[in-house]
């Protein structure tokens, strides 16, 4: 029996960025969350919060992960289709301490995701370091498998961020919303930059517009849905241009509630002077402001360490021609 076992494997002509990006982390499918607007200032009266000083502590530690899937696969056995997908991802650290910044530890993971609930009978190899691990999708539609990449990364990225936020000496600030909401010796925070939900209304959004430089939003309360309780609040990291929209310039931030609200406080305190320190100008990232230099650079290094998309499926190309001709 061959590579693919009863599995009959053919390569989706089309190149996989042609696919679509999926809005996977929007998360419009979860439960709905209860949000209270008053936890520091009432709600109808939001004004600009402007601290001076904060502390924190000796280390930041910036976490992120990068995805890509490589190639499409149509796959069949006997009557039915099976969509799948070739995947990649990569999570990393950035230490920041003492003024310098260095790159930390990482993780690099290939898999191979048949949908339908089906997976491939053993790993596909493609050369040195590039082995795709056999995963699966219980959904029979063609987005399922670049799910289960996606949530590979989250998941490793999640793991990454508790063992560096177990030293107590270390703020982590990890890229996206944070996954994990247990007490830690350390803190974490959630960096959100893409808005797929506001959490506020339009009284607050009139504050959060005009929210000037090194400024944040009060801290509020976001509880229920899919995940733990949070405080969360927007900071000003950039001043907008004339022809920016309103939210251009600000991240939102948000902590396990499980700190209590002083902590929290505290913290968005010291971030809201740290943070607009790491914001590249626009020419050096296209999602500047918001996509702080450690993570821009962290990014770029993770996707280098992926391998190159053109070599890879140029391998998977030529071995499902081999499993082809064989069979």
């Amino acid at each position: 029996m061959g590579l693919f076992g009863t599995f009959d494997v053919r390569l989706d002509p089309w190149e996989a960025e042609y696919s679509g990006e999926l809005s996977i982390e929007a998360g419009s499918l979860e439960p709905a969350e209860e949000v209270d607007l008053s936890v520091e200032q009432q709600s109808d009266a939001w004004t600009p919060v402007l601290p001076v000083t904060g502390h924190l502590p000796a280390t930041i530690v910036f976490i992120d992960g990068v995805r890509r899937v490589e190639a499409r696969l149509l796959v069949r056995r006997d009557d039915r289709l099976i969509h799948g997908v070739i995947g990649s991802y990569g999570v990393g650290a950035v230490r920041v301490a003492d003024g310098r910044a260095a790159c930390g530890q990482e993780e690099i993971g290939h898999i191979a995701v048949l949908g339908s609930g089906e997976c491939l009978p053993r790993p596909l190899d493609l050369g040195a370091a590039l082995t795709y691990q056999p995963s699966s999708s219980p959904r029979d539609d063609a987005d399922g498998p670049p799910l289960v990449v996606f949530e590979a990364m989250r998941a490793a990225e999640a793991l990454l961020a508790r063992t560096c936020a177990a030293d107590g000496a270390t703020l982590v600030v990890a890229d996206g919303p944070l996954t994990f909401g247990e007490a830690s010796r350390g803190q974490a925070l959630g960096f959100v930059k893409r808005f797929f939900k506001i959490y506020v209304g339009n009284v607050q959004l009139r504050t959060l517009a005009n929210l000037p430089l090194g400024a944040r939003s009060p801290v509020f309360h976001i509880r229920g849905g899919a995940r733990f309780g949070r405080f969360s609040w927007f900071v000003r990291l950039a001043l907008r241009l004339p022809i920016d929209g309103d939210l251009t310039g600000l991240a939102r931030l948000e902590i396990a509630d499980v700190v209590g609200f002083e902590t929290a406080r505290a913290l968005a305190d010291a971030v809201t002077v740290v943070l607009p320190r790491f914001v590249p100008n626009r020419g050096r990232d296209p999602r500047a402001p918001q996509n702080l230099l450690p993570i821009g650079a962290l990014e770029m290094h993770l996707r280098h360490q992926l391998g190159d998309p053109r070599v890879i499926r140029r391998r998977l190309a030529e071995l499902i021609l081999r499993e082809t001709v064989r069979a």
